[in-house]
């Protein structure tokens, strides 16, 4: 009776053990949502100019830019910030998820292009909200959750937040891209004055 009893534990042990393998695995095989583009430089600019291009971008997109800049590399060509927008839902009924979306930006200039990232999304709401209304790291997964009873909540939520990550990403593209575009215009016009 001992053994039977001891094969028993054994299999529910690993029974658990597979479980939990499981389980992590589900979780790290959705990749967190992340946006990039390659930006060309139309008059093949270096990247000591591109460089300069990124960081006046950072300077006036960014309210005060010398909190959002967390990493700043002149010789590689490469600036990392770390920002955040506003996220309100909308409806009474959804106002427990306001809050913020972090993000980290990745600005990286070579001869003639840049590549700009948009990665690590981290929602989060306003204290004293409720707790399981903060969904955190956005992936690339279809819906947040398919149990519990807010997952009706949190798959609409999961879809805006999303969204906002992609709107976010899309305008800093195109601020960047325009100004590498102006930066030729006034590289021109600056050596007249």
């Amino acid at each position: 009776l001992c053994g039977i009893t001891l094969k028993t534990h054994k299999m529910k042990k690993l029974l658990l053990s597979l479980l939990l393998m499981l389980v992590t695995l589900t979780v790290f095989s959705q990749e967190e949502l992340k946006f990039s583009k390659v930006i060309q430089s139309e008059t093949k600019a270096d990247k000591k100019q591109l460089y300069a291009v990124l960081r006046s971008f950072v300077a006036t997109y960014y309210h005060n830019s010398k909190e959002v800049i967390q990493m700043d590399d002149k010789d590689a060509g490469i600036l990392i910030c770390k920002a955040t927008s506003v996220f309100n839902a909308p409806g009474m009924m959804l106002s427990a998820y306001d809050g913020w979306l972090d993000y980290n930006l990745k600005l990286q200039a070579r001869d003639g292009r840049v590549r700009v990232e948009v990665f690590h999304f981290f929602h989060h709401n306003k204290p004293g909200n409720q707790a399981k209304a903060q969904l955190g790291v956005l992936t690339t997964a279809e819906e947040y959750t398919n149990t519990g009873m807010q997952k009706k909540y949190h798959k609409k939520i999961w879809k805006m937040l999303k969204k906002h990550a992609e709107d976010i990403s899309n305008d800093i593209f195109v601020g960047a891209e325009e100004a590498i575009k102006e930066n030729v215009v006034t590289d021109n016009q600056e050596e007249e004055w």
